[in-house]
């Protein structure tokens, strides 16, 4: 499959073959503290070896319950990951997961693009109508990050992780018919920007 692109980033399929440098990238990421304490995990207590077993077979799982990639740079370096899981066909919903695991990447809007990007995927391709994420209510910056990508909050909601047990979060949510009436509003500025500068030429 191919790498869907944007301005600076594309998304990879995750069941596409990865390296084992690539491995070795992103088990280091499940074992970073600063990246899980953002993503709501834990760090594993997996060997790389096994680390890297359990992945590859991950992989062949070709899951209807899931939409997955990896988020690469232009230079093809992978620097986190982002997917829809969870995925209840007949509520046409599923759960936003994303982290930029690569710390020296965070602030430059990595991860707007590639939330932009995937839920034009989801909802141009696939049956889905409402897609919803959770966040811990401390997280304002990744909450500022959605509500730019068009999700709005919904309220706190109380979570259980096998990882960290019970906690509040706050849930967002988008939906299709509001995720194509803001792609409507991007249309409609971008056509009355070129019709000021027509004006002015």
């Amino acid at each position: 499959m191919p790498i869907f692109w944007n301005n600076h980033i594309g998304l990879r399929p995750f069941e596409e073959p990865l390296t084992d440098t690539e491995i070795e990238k992103i088990y280091h990421w499940s074992r970073d503290d600063e990246v899980l304490r953002w993503s709501g995990g834990a760090p594993t207590e997996l060997t790389l070896d096994e680390f890297q077993t359990r992945l590859r077979g991950d992989q062949k799982n070709q899951l209807t319950h899931r939409r997955a990639f990896l988020i690469v740079l232009r230079s093809g370096q992978i620097i986190g990951r982002v997917g829809v899981f969870a995925i209840d066909w007949e509520k046409r919903e599923g759960e936003l997961g994303i982290a930029i695991g690569e710390t020296t990447q965070w602030d430059k809007g990595y991860g707007r693009e590639a939330i932009q990007l995937i839920l034009g995927k989801i909802f141009q391709s696939t049956l889905l109508e409402r897609i919803y994420l959770y966040t811990f209510p401390d997280n304002v910056r990744a909450q500022r990050c959605f509500a730019a990508c068009g999700f709005h909050v919904l309220g706190t909601a109380q979570r259980f992780s096998p990882d960290l047990g019970e906690y509040d979060g706050v849930e967002m949510e988008i939906t299709k018919r509001g995720w194509q009436l803001m792609e409507t509003l991007k249309v409609s500025s971008a056509d009355g920007i070129r019709d000021k500068t027509r004006t002015a030429d």
